[in-house]
């Protein structure tokens, strides 16, 4: 039953039937249905935020529970204190800008949680890999590198620098024994790639991109 009217027929059937014709009866259960169903609501929304991926104002709890800080208790500015960014990194930023620098949405906190939960254990490449693509949503190869003391990681599926790569990066950092380099390879569409649409050069003016636009450009 998920609509009021259904838990009202339900209820009706309980009693008998000379109590349909009574207006305090249907203004009783009226409000009655009423209140369950908003009782369900409530139980089905608590039951969601034990899920990381329906959850939405219990994000904040499985943060506090993992040790990740954001929300209220961490400011744009302590975002950016602990990012280490320079002034030249941040003088020619807006405020919207800036602010969607330092403060994740909530597709990049879900990530931020699944990287964290996935990260408890010994570090190998497969749970390497297993962080990264929980960041991206798509393949990430990740090559060990001995004798250069180096991890190497290269996104495969995404195209250009992730939005949430500062992310990432700091998930990665965490769980990295601090003697190895990580080395990031980004994916762009190479030249190989753009033969093959033989557009053109008015065919590609027409599609109006921007340099960065087409770097990125996935068909």
């Amino acid at each position: 039953m998920n609509n009021s009217r259904d838990i009202k027929r339900a209820m009706f059937d309980y009693l008998p039937k000379y109590y349909e014709e009574i207006r305090e009866s249907e203004a009783i259960i009226n409000a009655e249905s009423w209140a369950y169903l908003q009782l369900m609501r409530d139980i089905d929304d608590v039951f969601a935020q034990m899920f990381v991926d329906k959850a939405t104002w219990g994000l904040a709890r499985w943060e506090e529970l993992l040790g990740i800080k954001i929300g209220a208790d961490y400011s744009v500015w302590d975002a950016l204190e602990a990012s280490r960014k320079v002034f030249d990194d941040i003088e020619t930023m807006d405020w919207d800008s800036f602010e969607d620098a330092f403060v994740s949405e909530g597709n990049d906190r879900r990530a931020s949680i699944k990287s964290r939960i996935r990260g408890f254990g010994s570090v190998n490449t497969a749970l390497l890999k297993s962080v990264c693509e929980s960041y991206v949503g798509g393949e990430v190869e990740v090559t060990e590198l001995p004798l250069q003391y180096k991890v190497s990681i290269k996104f495969i599926d995404s195209r250009g620098v992730p939005s949430n790569i500062n992310d990432l990066k700091a998930a990665v950092t965490e769980i990295m024994p601090a003697h190895l380099v990580v080395e990031y390879t980004y994916n762009y569409l190479s030249w190989n790639e753009y033969d093959a649409f033989t557009w053109t050069w008015d065919a590609l003016d027409a599609r109006n991109f921007t340099h960065d636009q087409l770097e990125v450009y996935k068909p």
